[in-house]
């Protein structure tokens, strides 16, 4: 099993029957934006079973998304018409996709992984159910260089559509873990050896105060009641933003972004 640092006290077509994509079938999902397609036929090209290009629509990274799927023999479809189902309007930019669901993993298998990480970053989502939240801290999560999220099974928004089109394609990135129970996950990191930090208005410490050093575990709450008691009572501190201004919090996705670069702002002056 993974053996970490011991644990240290601190402080979409034509009008009509083919006019729009069907309802994905329920091991698939459908994504949309040039990035994020892109991105997808560059990692993880097997996982595409059909993209869909606007007539008429054309661009460099266009041309480079139609090229990659002829490439990886991805079947295209070419309409007049884009119109995603349970997608509302959005900004597609001429191109979706249609994909098999995005592959997560089990928590023994993410500290499987870790084993040969020094000192690994993981953030727990307890909750979070905005898609465009959930990609927008995907998206800061790739870009702070975190070793794995970890994301309620059934209390969080999906991992596609919306949540990849606001990560820019961190999505496709960055390893996801799903779990039925936060608790006992966060009970499993410490025996591994993980600090557990919560975020919260009122938290004991401000995050500039705080020793992030070690393997972190930090912990991000849902946008109406943050970390839910059972949760919170598994952090070993509630980390805090200094807040100046009429204003006593951030919006979660921004507040993500500003403890996780703190952390990499501690560890590079290490």
């Amino acid at each position: 099993m993974a053996s970490f640092r011991k644990r240290k006290k601190k402080q979409p077509q034509s009008r009509g029957a083919e006019s729009k994509l069907q309802p994905a079938a329920s091991n698939q999902e459908i994504i949309w934006g040039i990035h994020p397609v892109f991105e997808l036929l560059e990692s993880s090209p097997r996982r595409v079973s059909e993209i869909t290009v606007l007539k008429g629509k054309s661009s460099p990274k266009i041309q480079q998304i139609i090229d990659g799927a002829r490439k990886h023999h991805v079947k295209i479809k070419f309409r007049n018409e884009i119109r995603i189902p349970g997608a509302g309007q959005v900004n597609h930019q001429g191109v979706c996709a249609r994909i098999m669901a995005i592959a997560t993993l089990a928590l023994e298998e993410l500290l499987e992984r870790l084993q040969s990480t020094v000192d690994p970053v993981l953030l727990v989502l307890d909750s979070i159910q905005d898609p465009h939240n959930l990609g927008a801290i995907v998206r800061s999560a790739s870009a702070a260089g975190v070793s794995g999220i970890i994301v309620n099974k059934d209390r969080s928004a999906p991992l596609g559509g919306t949540a990849a089109k606001i990560s820019a394609g961190a999505l496709e990135h960055v390893t996801i873990c799903q779990t039925i129970n936060l608790t006992t996950a966060l009970q499993r990191l410490k025996k591994e050896g993980f600090w557990i930090y919560g975020t919260a208005a009122g938290g004991s410490q401000s995050i500039y105060q705080t020793d992030f050093s070690g393997p972190v575990c930090l912990v991000m709450g849902g946008e109406e009641k943050g970390i839910r008691p059972l949760v919170q009572e598994q952090c070993d501190v509630l980390v805090s933003i200094p807040m100046h201004g009429a204003l006593d919090s951030l919006n979660v996705s921004v507040a993500a972004g500003v403890v996780l670069f703190e952390i990499v702002r501690q560890r590079q002056m290490d």
